[in-house]
């Protein structure tokens, strides 16, 4: 009986296993995915976080030995081939609203590595007082943290030239009573900032000239400026500051931080090099004058193409959503975003993507020269035409009536007499809509312009409102994730173009003073529309193929394996103090045990890694199943030790899992959302898992530093990988 007992369990496991398929990481959200309140013993182990430690296990592999420091000068790096930047922790990239300074660094150097033939490595340090040092002594070559030019940095590290001049600016939390309002009114009161920044100094000067009793309160090192700045909205801390470039983007989305008065004013930030790297610094200033990168930022622009080819930059407005733009794994991704990157590299220039805080703003904003095009899923209007020029269509939809899965359908709209359709005024359904509505009787209702069709849809599967009118590929890719809703009926209409694969088209916005720009567009599509790559970012985003490799067999099980890959994970996970069972567990999830599996973003091996960050791991080959899974489970080991020291080693776990499927930035966003919602932000099942969720909803991924989430999908992540780690403990002893 024992061992028929046995045989079913194994059984069991194996359909659980092979039944669980890997969803590609695609845009749009997929039905809540709730797990199960956490279980009274949950089967993550309860320990503190090792530091690796390479001899950990009797059968770990040697050691990769440190790196030697490095100090040579631009031509020793050019033989070199790596340009390495120190940058601060956090590395995930915010969302581009009005550009984020460190994103804007992070291209500007990887533009300048390679026209220096070198590859740009990104070292991030934990604590902004150890940059310099680390600098100094030859772990990095350059780094790009938003130092503020001083004297006294100045005898520790060479300045290019400025990037930028900035104020230092006091900020509080909007509507407390009692803000200060000019330094005077500092006095005696308590702010907030490293002490190893300028903010610090600044502050001791005032405190010393206009403000007696100011107290200068340290906070960790490892906290920036924009988690400060939150804090400060929170509650949690009465006062800090921010520098000016940041806080423009930072009031893009968190509209309770509050500009009280500027403290310092026309502070130069700068790169930092060595001292007695002349040449890299020479170079460095001479790249910056040669594209004059320096400035665009701050400037209107309205030229045509030959002027976007001088800059050397392609400004896009877009929106965040889960079909048009959003980030996955600090990566960018959406299918208008990838047309606008295909246009950036047939240019040969490079992208900056911009997101205006509305709909409406799209537009103006073009008008305005704040960007050179919009590609946002813009449908061709002739009320639309009348303000701006559009290139040749790069996508044809229809308009359809989306209803609840399992509803009767209308067979005309005549058959929708007396019933309510729910839109925005702003969409390009409503024209559509308000001319049919007399002839067919249904009624037109009008939604708030921050209910986006994914919102709608949303509605609609719940029950809220009974039908919505949204473009085709909107809907598709919301199917690819969801069973729901449905097509009702395809709305008729005289589209722009028409006799195409549906009546209305999609296209590029351009001002109409840039014919040669529409001009390059009309090409692009020419040459582009149903080509290769196009062919692969349209099933990407709106198809969302499955693919699953086969799963383990039910004799390896009963031999007390679980992959063919145990040995090497064995290994790894003894040096980096995991459980091997729940690295297996996730690297069944990401890959199948296939180790040649590349997804849809470009992750690549056993572990699914991005090539970006295999290489700052300093892995090239991921293909390889022993650097494919050290990568894994090393980069696991690094997001742990990301997470707040203070929350449980189990809570950590899943976090750094959420972390790994989502990336750390949608995390952290969670877990301040859970925290803004009465909920514990230190726990995953039931609390930052619900937050996550929200990151879908517009309402809130606005307001998130890092946008649109698809939070169903690391909800799912977690639950899947502790469900399956549970049965291989059960199965398979250490």
């Amino acid at each position: 009986m024992e061992c028929c007992s046995r045989w079913l369990f194994v059984v069991a496991l194996l359909v659980s296993v092979t039944a669980c398929k890997q969803d590609p990481p695609a845009p749009p959200p997929a039905p809540p995915v709730v797990a199960a309140a956490e279980p009274e013993d949950p089967p993550f182990p309860e320990q503190a976080l090792p530091l690796p430690v390479e001899d950990a296990h009797p059968n770990a592999a040697p050691a990769k030995p440190p790196e030697p420091p490095f100090t040579g000068d631009l031509p020793a790096l050019r033989t070199r081939g790596v340009l390495r930047v120190l940058v601060e922790t956090i590395d995930e990239r915010s969302l581009p609203r009005q550009g984020m300074p460190r994103s804007q660094d992070r291209a500007l150097l990887e533009r300048f590595a390679e026209k220096h033939g070198m590859t740009a490595e990104f070292i991030p340090v934990e604590r902004f007082d150890q940059l310099i040092p680390l600098l100094r002594e030859g772990r990095g070559d350059v780094i790009a943290a938003d130092l503020t030019v001083t004297p006294e940095r100045a005898k520790e590290l060479a300045f290019t030239r400025p990037l930028a001049l900035v104020s230092e600016v006091l900020v509080g939390k909007r509507g407390t009573s009692g803000l200060p309002r000019k330094p005077e009114e500092l006095a005696g009161r308590a702010v907030h900032v490293r002490a190893s920044s300028t903010f610090a100094t600044s502050l001791a000067t005032l405190a010393k000239d206009k403000a007696p009793g100011l107290v200068v309160e340290p906070v960790a090192e490892s906290l920036d400026s924009e988690e400060l700045a939150w804090k400060v909205t929170q509650g949690e801390l009465p006062l800090t500051i921010v520098d000016s470039h940041l806080l423009a983007a930072i009031e893009t989305y968190n509209p309770n931080v509050e500009a009280l008065f500027p403290i310092a004013e026309k502070r130069a930030l700068a790169w930092g090099v060595r001292l007695d790297n002349a040449a890299l610094r020479g170079a460095l200033d001479a790249f910056l004058i040669e594209r004059a990168l320096t400035e665009h930022h701050q400037q209107l622009f309205t030229g045509d193409l030959d002027g976007i080819r001088k800059r050397g930059v392609l400004r896009v407005l877009t929106r965040n959503s889960p079909v048009t733009y959003y980030l996955h794994r600090g990566g960018q991704a959406g299918f208008d975003y990838t047309m606008a990157k295909l246009v950036a590299d047939a240019l040969k220039v490079r992208l900056e993507i911009l997101v205006p805080p509305s709909y409406e703003a799209l537009l103006s904003w073009l008008q305005e020269g704040r960007g050179d095009m919009v590609a946002a899923a813009l449908t061709i209007t002739p009320e639309r035409q009348r303000e701006v020029s559009f290139s040749s269509p790069y996508l044809f939809v229809d308009e359809v009536l989306v209803q609840r899965a399992g509803a009767e359908k209308p067979a005309s709209l005549a058959d929708l007499k007396g019933r309510a359709i729910h839109v925005r005024r702003s969409s390009s359904h409503f024209a559509t809509l308000s001319a049919l509505a007399p002839q067919h009787g249904f009624v037109l209702v009008e939604e708030p312009e921050d209910q986006d069709a994914e919102t709608l849809i949303e509605r609609v599967a719940r029950g809220e409102i009974p039908f919505t009118v949204t473009d085709s590929h909107i809907l598709a890719a919301e199917l690819v994730y969801r069973d729901d809703v449905e097509v009702a009926l395809t709305v008729p209409g005289q589209g722009t173009p028409a006799g195409k694969e549906g009546h209305y088209g999609i296209a590029f916005a351009v001002r109409p003073q840039s014919p040669k720009l529409r001009a390059f567009l009309d090409g692009f599509v020419k040459k582009t529309y149903r080509g290769t790559e196009y062919n692969l970012a349209r099933r990407r985003y709106f198809e969302g193929r499955r693919e699953q490799a086969p799963a383990t067999t039910e004799e390896a099980v009963l031999a007390g394996t679980i992959s063919p890959y145990d040995g090497l994970v064995r290994s790894y996970s003894a040096r980096y103090g995991l459980d091997w069972r729940l690295m297996v567990a996730q690297m069944f999830q990401e890959s199948r045990f296939d180790p040649r599996a590349r997804s849809w973003v470009g992750a690549q091996g056993l572990f699914q890694v991005m090539p970006d960050t295999g290489t700052e791991l300093g892995f090239r080959k991921l293909e390889d199943p022993e650097q494919g899974i050290h990568a894994g489970v090393k980069y696991m080991h690094q997001l742990i030790g990301r997470i707040a020291p203070e929350i449980p080693f189990k809570q950590r776990l899943r976090f750094a899992l959420a972390s790994y499927n989502a990336g750390l930035g949608h995390v952290l966003d969670a877990r301040r959302l859970a925290q803004e919602q009465g909920l514990d932000p230190n726990r995953w099942f039931g609390h930052v898992e619900k937050a996550m969720l929200l990151l879908e909803k517009p309402h809130y991924y606005r307001r998130a530093r890092h946008g649109y989430c698809r939070g169903s999908e690391p909800v799912k992540y977690v639950s899947e990988i502790q469900t399956r780690y549970g049965n291989y403990v059960a199965v398979v002893q250490h």
